[in-house]
């Protein structure tokens, strides 16, 4: 008697096993899928914060352009200096959010900025100083324009450093040694 009870235990217990291996299996591949999933998810939405800085900052630039070309009779002046407070509001809000999502890419953001403001700046109180001109004008040979590829460069790096993985910056480092 005590043979086919042992024998009915071994069975329940290999049925058991049986079920419970794949069903483990099944449930630790759903938390991987699941967090692999979270992961892209966070890294897209870095992207897009990233990027929408990035193009915010290089707007300021392109506000140079539109003084440059407005209308002559000043009637968009009021709206030029209302796109230039909208868009000082939104990239005090980028600075922020980049200081907060993290200290370094907060600084490298700051110094990305510091430049186009540096660079643009002059430009833009000079394009104030001159009447606007008809779009359909060519601009003057003498327009003078702000050179931030360095400066985009070094922000970009910054940005690919942050989204790089943890594996990625060990390899980098280890070919800087």
């Amino acid at each position: 008697m005590l043979l086919v009870t042992a024998a009915t235990v071994s069975t329940g217990l290999s049925a058991f096993i049986g079920a419970a291996i794949p069903a483990t299996i099944a449930a630790v591949v759903a938390i991987y899928v699941s967090w692999v999933g979270r992961k892209r998810e966070d890294q897209q939405r870095r992207r897009d914060l990233y990027s929408e800085a990035y193009r915010l900052t290089l707007e300021w630039c392109e506000a140079i352009y539109r003084l440059r070309r407005r209308a002559p009779d000043c009637s968009q002046d009021r709206d030029l200096v209302e796109h230039f407070h909208q868009l000082q509001e939104r990239i005090a809000y980028y600075q922020g959010w980049l200081a907060i999502e993290n200290v370094e890419l907060g600084k490298a953001y700051q110094e990305f900025l510091n430049t186009v403001l540096r660079e643009c700046k002059p430009l833009i109180q000079a394009a104030w100083q001159k009447p606007g001109r008809d779009p359909t004008q060519p601009p003057p040979a003498d327009d003078v324009h702000p050179d931030l590829t360095a400066a985009k460069d070094r922000y970009l790096a910054a940005v690919r450093w942050h989204l790089a993985s943890w594996w990625t910056r060990q390899m980098n480092e280890e070919r800087t040694i």
